[in-house]
């Protein structure tokens, strides 16, 4: 969405829009700008999350910079319980995913084992939080501490 279309449905100038953005952008709220590609039409149709167990006490910060190497990995999520780190993948078909659990992610640094999902659909996939955005004048830290309303009539 252009600067002007969010000015437009803001009720307010393009300059002010510009402003707060940049104000955003220097405060580390706003990180960058990303285009949201569709894998299906790229020919990437199986989305995979794999959990990993891996030597993770000594070794994360390689086996992370191992998984970064491979464009097919979208996320990787440090993570509690029996694995410790989720990747989010993403293949053309499930040949290709075994291919690249054979030859990519079980030869990263610190692997031990894995376990895979196949994501049958994604019906929601964000880039962010939702955020209900703070009334005007009230902080987002007064937000998060103010008292639940009360329900009325």
């Amino acid at each position: 969405m252009s600067l002007s279309e969010m000015a437009r449905r803001a009720g307010v100038a393009p300059a002010t829009v510009h402003e707060r953005l940049a104000k955003l952008r220097r405060g580390g709220v706003v990180l960058g700008f990303a285009m949201r590609l569709n894998p299906a039409a790229l020919g990437y149709t199986v989305t995979a999350l794999i959990h990993l167990r891996t030597e993770l006490a000594d070794r994360v910060e390689r086996t992370v910079s191992d998984l970064r190497a491979i464009p097919e990995v979208e996320e990787v999520h440090v993570v509690t319980g029996e694995y410790d780190l989720v990747v989010k993948l993403r293949a053309r078909d499930t040949a290709h995913l075994q291919e690249l659990l054979v030859t990519r992610l079980h030869r990263v640094a610190g692997f031990i084992r894995s376990a895979t999902e196949i994501c049958l659909t994604s019906p929601l996939e964000r880039s962010g939080p939702l955020l209900t955005p703070p009334k005007r004048g009230e902080s987002v830290a007064a937000k998060e501490k103010a008292p639940p309303r009360a329900a009325g009539p």
